[in-house]
């Protein structure tokens, strides 16, 4: 092994220390300044709720990937916390492993103790990673292994010991279990033994076979743990296949987009003559959408100090980490290209993986631009700057701009007052359906609710509803025609009211 592959730094017990703690502390204020959980957190906890109560088959067979259910099903049944206790508790150990892996990543590629604090800096207040320690989410439990992953294949191009190759490969296999993508990102960066220079020819071929024939080998004991648990898995790959068959289906309007979808884009006259290009335009706008989405992603300080960093050449690694680095950036990107390809959107959440892997290079960028600004006497300049990106950043990742959702709160009390118990609710807000207990497939409330409930809920029902476009038309005939009347109304300080109603009429 080579040893300036590994720079010398002092005890970093105090960094990590310093790095958990302030995480756990920013987890538990998130959580205290937002008091509504997110969408998907129902789909979780509902989840963990059948796995207690039906088993592992049932809970399987309600949310495909349920993995992240069971550990707060686990957590629950140990602790006795409450389901989103637990869930919580989760998600902040998982914020706390994602933050250490990230610092722990940096300074094995790091020459100076400055660059980890810097590490630790940057993790911590990188608005597209922060923004969601509130919410309960899988994509933070797989960004923690997948960073630890990503470490021990840096290790393993170093020295090729096994025991970086199992580490690897159960990192691997971790991440998995929050999202599957992380089994692609294990079968493919192996791919970086090949491109090792420092390693003889010989040693990369038995490196790179070594490195897949472990993760192949680790895939058997998962099988026959399935095989003798009461999940049916050939029906759990079927309904996942399900999930994106439609999507498949799709791909070809993409490339050869009919009359109506040439029409819609280019209008009567223009679809006349676009023919065979009008694909070449979906495409290259789909591409345009999914930089757009990275641009936003990397945030105003995260883009313009990558973009600084590159054009000035100050992102210099040594090659093996370095290769990790771009076969994992490229291998999440090419994943981003296939999912906007697939379903025609994407959001900021779906980029972490690729996002966390540049952010990697920030810590770097900032202290070579430290040396130079001390080098031509202009510290001081660059100290305010840096500052004032770190309060930027640092407001941005855990100040809320969101609307308050406080009237929810108001509503759930005075439904739980003033109404009978018995009465059946129907509702579009799900925080409104788990808190009143009275919707029992709370978890696939969503806003959009179908017209035809108001026409079909029998005398009696109480309705509370914020106003979409997907209802609105069919809600106010039914007002009209005197079978809703309006009991209360709940005034949101942003965006549309929260209005009870109950059914007159059948």
């Amino acid at each position: 092994m080579n040893p300036a592959y590994r720079p010398h730094l002092p005890p970093l017990t105090l960094i990590r220390l310093i790095t958990v703690l302030a995480s756990l502390l920013l987890s538990w204020l998130a959580v205290t300044l937002n008091a509504q959980p997110n969408t998907d957190a129902y789909i979780y906890v509902r989840t963990a709720e059948i796995a207690l109560e039906q088993g592992l088959s049932a809970a399987y067979g309600h949310y495909q990937w349920a993995h992240m259910s069971l550990v707060i099903a686990m957590i629950h049944k140990i602790t006795g916390l409450s389901m989103f206790q637990a869930a919580y508790l989760l998600n902040a150990l998982t914020f706390a492993l994602m933050s250490l892996a990230f610092v722990n990543l940096v300074a094995a590629l790091a020459p100076t103790r400055r660059v980890v604090w810097l590490a630790m800096l940057v993790i911590l207040s990188f608005p597209l990673i922060n923004e969601f320690r509130a919410y309960i989410i899988r994509d933070i439990g797989f960004l923690g292994f997948a960073l630890i992953a990503m470490l021990q294949l840096i290790h393993f191009n170093r020295t090729l010991l096994l025991r970086h190759a199992v580490l690897f490969v159960a990192a691997s296999l971790a991440a998995a279990l929050f999202r599957p993508e992380a089994l692609l990102l294990m079968y493919v960066s192996p791919v970086t033994l090949l491109m090792n220079k420092s390693l003889s020819e010989n040693n990369r071929r038995r490196g790179f076979l070594r490195l897949e024939i472990i993760a192949l080998l680790a895939i058997a004991p998962l099988l026959i743990v399935f095989a003798f648990s009461q999940v049916e898995l050939q029906q759990q790959l079927q309904n996942f296949a399900l999930i994106y068959q439609p999507f498949l289906n799709n791909l070809q309007d993409i490339f050869q987009p009919d009359a109506a979808l040439n029409a819609a884009v280019f209008g009567d006259y223009g679809a006349q003559f676009v023919g065979q290009y009008s694909g070449i335009f979906l495409f290259v706008g789909l591409l345009a959408v999914l930089l757009a989405c990275l641009i936003d992603s990397l945030g105003l300080v995260g883009a313009p100090l990558l973009a600084y960093g590159y054009l000035k050449r100050l992102v210099k690694l040594e090659h093996p980490a370095m290769n990790v680095l771009l076969i994992w950036a490229g291998t999440s990107l090419l994943i981003l290209l296939a999912f906007i390809l697939l379903t025609r959107f994407i959001t900021t959440r779906y980029a972490l993986m690729f996002c966390t892997v540049l952010l990697i290079f920030i810590p770097f960028i900032v202290d070579r631009s430290w040396r130079i600004a001390a080098a031509e006497n202009r510290i001081r300049r660059f100290a305010g700057l840096m500052i004032f990106l770190l309060l930027f950043a640092f407001i941005d990742s855990h100040i809320s701009f969101g609307d308050p959702k406080r009237h929810l709160q108001e509503a759930t009390a005075w439904i739980e007052q003033s109404t009978r118990r018995d009465a059946p609710l129907v509702t579009n807000e799900i925080y409104l359906a788990y808190e009143t207990g009275r919707v029992e497939d709370y978890d696939v409330v969503r806003r959009e609710m179908e017209p035809e409930l108001l026409m079909q809920a029998s005398p009696g029902t109480i309705f509370a509803l914020t106003p979409r476009g997907s209802f609105d038309q069919q809600l106010q005939a039914e007002i009209n025609r005197g079978a809703l009347r309006l009991i209360r109304s709940f005034s949101a300080e942003r965006g549309a009211d929260l209005l009870v109603f109950e059914k007159e009429l059948p």
